[in-house]
């Protein structure tokens, strides 16, 4: 498992770190947050919760749900475009120069991240992994697909 170091006075404290994915019309799913790999992204995240978006199906990157969240914004880190697995939780950096916004994908298939660019490719920065109930995860995603978009909440764990 994924662990950060916490400092306590001068003792080491290992600490994993997960949030909570609610679906508003049901499902919760735990997403281990990756501190070493996103730190930026993690805190943002952190210290924004708790937090809700409408979530749609995504018409370009394959099988995800997306938001575009007004109100944050991380750096680029730890950033992909394919070989992003079911349950990965990632974040779309803007863009302005390609007319890309912000935008938070929750994967539950294949996913390809895909922007405006050259080669049509966005880097999504991958800060979080759903890990267990991941056929639950894809139910609840093709519900979003087939009977459209739905409120999600994050929350600590």
């Amino acid at each position: 498992s994924l662990l950060i170091k916490t400092w306590y006075g001068n003792k080491r404290r290992n600490v994993m770190s997960s949030i909570n994915i609610e679906f508003e019309k049901g499902g919760i799913f735990v997403a281990r947050l990756f501190e070493e790999e996103a730190p930026k992204t993690c805190q943002v995240i952190k210290q924004r919760l708790p937090f809700e978006y409408k979530f749609y199906n995504s018409i370009v990157s394959g099988q995800a749900l997306v938001t575009l969240p007004p109100d944050l914004t991380v750096e680029p880190e730890n950033q992909r475009v394919a070989g992003i697995p079911p349950g990965t939780i990632s974040f779309l950096v803007k863009d302005d120069v390609v007319l890309v916004p912000d935008e938070i994908y929750i994967s539950y298939g294949i996913f390809i991240s895909r922007g405006l660019t050259v080669d049509m490719k966005q880097p999504v920065n991958v800060f979080a992994q759903i890990e267990t109930d991941l056929d639950q995860l894809e139910i609840a995603c093709r519900r979003v697909l087939m009977e459209g978009a739905e409120i999600i909440r994050f929350t600590s764990h």
